[in-house]
Protein backbone atom coordinates (compact mmCIF):
# COMPACT_ATOMS: atom_id res chain seq x y z
CA UNK A 1 0.00 0.00 0.00
CA UNK A 2 2.82 2.37 0.95
CA UNK A 3 4.54 1.51 -2.33
CA UNK A 4 1.37 2.30 -4.28
CA UNK A 5 0.95 5.68 -2.55
CA UNK A 6 4.59 6.51 -3.23
CA UNK A 7 4.18 5.57 -6.91
CA UNK A 8 1.10 7.76 -7.23
CA UNK A 9 2.88 10.65 -5.51
CA UNK A 10 5.87 10.40 -7.85
CA UNK A 11 3.61 10.21 -10.90
CA UNK A 12 1.73 13.27 -9.68
CA UNK A 13 4.95 15.23 -9.34
CA UNK A 14 6.09 14.16 -12.80
CA UNK A 15 2.79 15.13 -14.39
CA UNK A 16 3.00 18.50 -12.68
CA UNK A 17 6.49 19.08 -14.02
CA UNK A 18 5.40 18.11 -17.52
CA UNK A 19 2.43 20.45 -17.29
CA UNK A 20 4.69 23.31 -16.20
CA UNK A 21 7.11 22.54 -19.02
CA UNK A 22 4.26 22.45 -21.49
CA UNK A 23 3.02 25.81 -20.26
CA UNK A 24 6.51 27.31 -20.50
CA UNK A 25 6.82 25.97 -24.01
CA UNK A 26 3.50 27.46 -25.04
CA UNK A 27 4.48 30.85 -23.60
CA UNK A 28 7.74 30.75 -25.55
CA UNK A 29 5.91 30.84 -28.87
CA UNK A 30 5.27 34.34 -30.26
CA UNK A 31 1.64 35.46 -30.16
CA UNK A 32 2.31 36.58 -33.72
CA UNK A 33 2.14 32.91 -34.75
CA UNK A 34 -1.65 33.19 -34.47
CA UNK A 35 -1.74 35.64 -37.34
CA UNK A 36 0.89 33.68 -39.24
CA UNK A 37 -1.20 30.52 -39.07
CA UNK A 38 -4.23 32.39 -40.36
CA UNK A 39 -2.23 33.82 -43.29
CA UNK A 40 -0.98 30.36 -44.23
CA UNK A 41 -4.53 29.03 -44.29
CA UNK A 42 -5.61 31.98 -46.42
CA UNK A 43 -2.78 31.08 -48.80
CA UNK A 44 -4.45 27.71 -49.35
CA UNK A 45 -2.85 25.39 -46.82
CA UNK A 46 -5.03 22.92 -44.94
CA UNK A 47 -6.13 24.38 -41.60
CA UNK A 48 -5.66 21.13 -39.68
CA UNK A 49 -2.20 20.58 -41.19
CA UNK A 50 -1.12 24.09 -40.20
CA UNK A 51 -2.52 23.76 -36.69
CA UNK A 52 -0.89 20.38 -36.15
CA UNK A 53 2.48 21.64 -37.37
CA UNK A 54 2.52 24.69 -35.10
CA UNK A 55 1.32 22.61 -32.14
CA UNK A 56 4.15 20.14 -32.57
CA UNK A 57 6.54 20.26 -29.57
CA UNK A 58 9.46 20.42 -32.03
CA UNK A 59 8.28 23.86 -33.09
CA UNK A 60 10.73 26.33 -31.59
CA UNK A 61 11.12 30.05 -32.09
CA UNK A 62 14.73 30.90 -32.99
CA UNK A 63 15.65 34.41 -31.78
CA UNK A 64 19.33 33.98 -32.68
CA UNK A 65 18.42 33.24 -36.29
CA UNK A 66 16.13 36.28 -36.36
CA UNK A 67 18.97 38.48 -35.11
CA UNK A 68 21.41 37.07 -37.64
CA UNK A 69 19.11 37.71 -40.60
CA UNK A 70 18.10 41.14 -39.29
CA UNK A 71 21.70 42.35 -39.28
CA UNK A 72 23.14 40.28 -42.11
CA UNK A 73 25.53 42.36 -44.19
CA UNK A 74 27.67 41.97 -47.28
CA UNK A 75 29.75 38.80 -47.37
CA UNK A 76 33.46 39.09 -46.79
CA UNK A 77 35.89 37.33 -49.10
CA UNK A 78 37.62 36.00 -46.00
CA UNK A 79 34.85 33.46 -45.35
CA UNK A 80 35.80 31.64 -48.54
CA UNK A 81 39.55 31.48 -47.90
CA UNK A 82 39.17 28.08 -46.23
CA UNK A 83 38.26 26.58 -49.60
CA UNK A 84 41.34 27.89 -51.37
CA UNK A 85 43.63 24.95 -50.57
CA UNK A 86 45.28 22.10 -52.49
CA UNK A 87 43.32 19.66 -50.32
CA UNK A 88 40.01 21.15 -51.45
CA UNK A 89 41.12 20.95 -55.07
CA UNK A 90 42.06 17.29 -54.64
CA UNK A 91 38.72 16.45 -53.00
CA UNK A 92 36.83 18.21 -55.76
CA UNK A 93 38.65 16.35 -58.52
CA UNK A 94 38.09 13.06 -56.70
CA UNK A 95 34.39 13.87 -56.39
CA UNK A 96 34.18 14.52 -60.13
CA UNK A 97 35.68 11.11 -60.85
CA UNK A 98 33.38 9.37 -58.39
CA UNK A 99 30.24 11.03 -59.81
CA UNK A 100 31.39 11.28 -63.41
CA UNK A 101 28.36 9.45 -64.78
CA UNK A 102 25.80 11.68 -63.09
CA UNK A 103 27.72 14.85 -63.92
CA UNK A 104 27.98 13.84 -67.57
CA UNK A 105 24.25 13.19 -67.79
CA UNK A 106 23.48 16.53 -66.12
CA UNK A 107 25.81 18.33 -68.52
CA UNK A 108 24.17 16.65 -71.50
CA UNK A 109 20.68 17.63 -70.34
CA UNK A 110 21.32 21.17 -69.07
CA UNK A 111 24.56 22.29 -70.72
CA UNK A 112 26.28 23.12 -67.42
CA UNK A 113 29.98 22.46 -66.78
CA UNK A 114 30.52 19.69 -64.19
CA UNK A 115 33.33 21.62 -62.49
CA UNK A 116 30.97 24.50 -61.70
CA UNK A 117 28.39 22.14 -60.22
CA UNK A 118 31.03 20.55 -58.00
CA UNK A 119 32.44 23.93 -57.00
CA UNK A 120 28.99 24.98 -55.79
CA UNK A 121 28.59 21.73 -53.88
CA UNK A 122 31.97 22.35 -52.29
CA UNK A 123 31.13 25.82 -51.04
CA UNK A 124 27.52 25.10 -50.11
CA UNK A 125 27.94 21.91 -48.10
CA UNK A 126 31.49 20.60 -48.31
CA UNK A 127 30.35 18.14 -51.00
CA UNK A 128 27.44 17.03 -48.84
CA UNK A 129 29.28 16.75 -45.53
CA UNK A 130 27.70 19.78 -43.82
CA UNK A 131 24.05 20.50 -44.57
CA UNK A 132 23.06 22.35 -41.39
CA UNK A 133 21.26 21.55 -38.16
CA UNK A 134 18.36 24.03 -38.08
CA UNK A 135 14.84 22.68 -38.74
CA UNK A 136 13.72 24.48 -41.89
CA UNK A 137 10.23 25.03 -40.55
CA UNK A 138 11.52 26.69 -37.38
CA UNK A 139 13.78 29.00 -39.36
CA UNK A 140 11.09 30.36 -41.66
CA UNK A 141 8.34 30.47 -39.04
CA UNK A 142 10.64 32.53 -36.80
CA UNK A 143 11.66 34.88 -39.59
CA UNK A 144 8.09 35.24 -40.84
CA UNK A 145 7.14 37.22 -37.71
CA UNK A 146 10.34 39.21 -37.29
CA UNK A 147 8.56 42.43 -38.33
CA UNK A 148 5.88 42.24 -35.62
CA UNK A 149 6.08 44.63 -32.64
CA UNK A 150 6.14 41.70 -30.23
CA UNK A 151 9.20 40.06 -31.79
CA UNK A 152 10.97 43.36 -32.41
CA UNK A 153 10.63 44.22 -28.71
CA UNK A 154 11.28 40.74 -27.28
CA UNK A 155 14.34 40.06 -29.44
CA UNK A 156 15.57 43.65 -29.18
CA UNK A 157 15.81 44.35 -32.90
CA UNK A 158 17.05 47.77 -33.98
CA UNK A 159 17.30 47.12 -37.72
CA UNK A 160 15.16 49.33 -39.94
CA UNK A 161 11.47 48.47 -40.15
CA UNK A 162 11.70 48.36 -43.93
CA UNK A 163 14.39 45.70 -43.77
CA UNK A 164 12.46 43.65 -41.23
CA UNK A 165 9.28 43.82 -43.31
CA UNK A 166 11.14 42.79 -46.45
CA UNK A 167 12.81 39.81 -44.76
CA UNK A 168 9.60 38.73 -43.03
CA UNK A 169 7.67 38.83 -46.31
CA UNK A 170 10.38 36.73 -47.95
CA UNK A 171 10.25 34.23 -45.09
CA UNK A 172 6.46 33.94 -45.30
CA UNK A 173 6.72 33.12 -48.99
CA UNK A 174 9.38 30.49 -48.35
CA UNK A 175 7.42 29.02 -45.43
CA UNK A 176 4.30 28.75 -47.56
CA UNK A 177 6.17 26.94 -50.33
CA UNK A 178 7.90 24.69 -47.82
CA UNK A 179 4.65 23.63 -46.16
CA UNK A 180 2.97 23.11 -49.53
CA UNK A 181 5.84 20.81 -50.49
CA UNK A 182 5.64 18.88 -47.22
CA UNK A 183 1.88 18.49 -47.44
CA UNK A 184 1.84 17.36 -51.07
CA UNK A 185 4.70 14.88 -50.59
CA UNK A 186 3.62 13.74 -47.11
CA UNK A 187 6.90 14.88 -45.58
CA UNK A 188 7.21 15.63 -41.87
CA UNK A 189 7.98 19.40 -41.80
CA UNK A 190 10.42 18.85 -38.94
CA UNK A 191 12.35 16.10 -40.70
CA UNK A 192 14.22 18.55 -42.95
CA UNK A 193 17.07 20.57 -41.46
CA UNK A 194 19.36 23.07 -43.09
CA UNK A 195 21.35 26.24 -42.57
CA UNK A 196 20.38 29.14 -40.32
CA UNK A 197 19.05 30.79 -43.49
CA UNK A 198 16.72 27.86 -44.24
CA UNK A 199 18.74 26.39 -47.12
CA UNK A 200 18.67 22.60 -47.28
CA UNK A 201 20.32 19.62 -48.88
CA UNK A 202 23.73 19.14 -50.44
CA UNK A 203 22.99 22.04 -52.80
CA UNK A 204 21.49 24.23 -50.04
CA UNK A 205 18.30 25.11 -51.89
CA UNK A 206 15.64 27.36 -50.45
CA UNK A 207 12.11 25.93 -50.68
CA UNK A 208 11.34 28.16 -53.66
CA UNK A 209 14.44 26.86 -55.45
CA UNK A 210 13.36 23.29 -54.72
CA UNK A 211 9.94 24.06 -56.13
CA UNK A 212 11.34 25.68 -59.28
CA UNK A 213 14.49 23.66 -59.96
CA UNK A 214 14.40 20.49 -57.88
CA UNK A 215 15.07 17.53 -60.17
CA UNK A 216 15.08 13.80 -59.54
CA UNK A 217 18.06 12.46 -61.45
CA UNK A 218 16.26 9.21 -62.22
CA UNK A 219 13.35 11.10 -63.74
CA UNK A 220 10.88 9.53 -61.33
CA UNK A 221 11.08 11.39 -58.06
CA UNK A 222 10.43 12.48 -55.44
CA UNK A 223 13.38 14.87 -55.32
CA UNK A 224 15.84 14.23 -52.50
CA UNK A 225 18.36 17.05 -52.15
CA UNK A 226 20.23 14.97 -49.59
CA UNK A 227 21.47 12.66 -52.37
CA UNK A 228 24.36 13.44 -54.69
CA UNK A 229 22.52 12.60 -57.91
CA UNK A 230 19.49 14.81 -57.24
CA UNK A 231 21.64 17.64 -55.88
CA UNK A 232 23.80 17.56 -59.03
CA UNK A 233 20.81 17.60 -61.38
CA UNK A 234 19.05 20.30 -59.37
CA UNK A 235 22.08 22.62 -59.43
CA UNK A 236 22.43 22.03 -63.17
CA UNK A 237 18.76 22.89 -63.68
CA UNK A 238 19.09 26.05 -61.58
CA UNK A 239 22.14 27.31 -63.48
CA UNK A 240 20.53 26.44 -66.81
CA UNK A 241 17.44 28.47 -65.91
CA UNK A 242 19.75 31.29 -64.83
CA UNK A 243 21.25 31.52 -68.31
CA UNK A 244 24.37 29.36 -68.02
CA UNK A 245 25.94 28.75 -71.45
CA UNK A 246 28.90 26.43 -71.46
CA UNK A 247 30.61 28.25 -74.34
CA UNK A 248 30.05 31.70 -72.85
CA UNK A 249 32.20 32.26 -69.77
CA UNK A 250 30.50 35.56 -68.95
CA UNK A 251 27.25 33.64 -68.48
CA UNK A 252 28.94 31.46 -65.86
CA UNK A 253 29.46 34.47 -63.62
CA UNK A 254 25.89 35.71 -64.05
CA UNK A 255 24.38 32.28 -63.40
CA UNK A 256 26.47 31.65 -60.28
CA UNK A 257 25.63 35.13 -59.00
CA UNK A 258 21.95 34.24 -59.29
CA UNK A 259 22.64 31.27 -57.01
CA UNK A 260 24.04 33.57 -54.33
CA UNK A 261 24.05 37.32 -54.79
CA UNK A 262 27.62 37.76 -53.62
CA UNK A 263 30.67 38.72 -55.66
CA UNK A 264 32.88 36.95 -53.11
CA UNK A 265 30.85 33.76 -53.56
CA UNK A 266 31.07 33.95 -57.35
CA UNK A 267 34.85 34.42 -57.24
CA UNK A 268 35.26 31.44 -54.90
CA UNK A 269 33.07 29.14 -56.99
CA UNK A 270 34.70 30.04 -60.30
CA UNK A 271 38.19 29.76 -58.83
CA UNK A 272 37.40 26.26 -57.59
CA UNK A 273 35.83 25.40 -60.94
CA UNK A 274 39.02 26.42 -62.72
CA UNK A 275 41.04 24.18 -60.39
CA UNK A 276 38.68 21.25 -60.87
CA UNK A 277 38.73 21.68 -64.60
CA UNK A 278 42.53 21.74 -64.83
CA UNK A 279 44.59 18.61 -65.42
CA UNK A 280 47.21 19.35 -62.75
Amino acid sequence: MVGSRFYLMVMGVLLGVLAMASGAYAEAQPVAYVGLKASLVRAGLNKDFVAKTFADPRNQFLPDVVKKIAYLGKESRDIYKKFMTPETAARGRAYIETHRGTLTRAEAKYGVAPEVIVAILTVESGLGSNTGKYPVFNVFASLAVMDTPEVINDVGLTASRDRLKKKAAWARRELTVFLEYCASHRVDPFSLSGSWAGAMGYCQFLPSSLQRCGVAADGKGPVDLFTHDDAIFSIACYLHKSGFKIQNRASWQRAVYSYNHSDAYVDAVLTLASWYGSKS
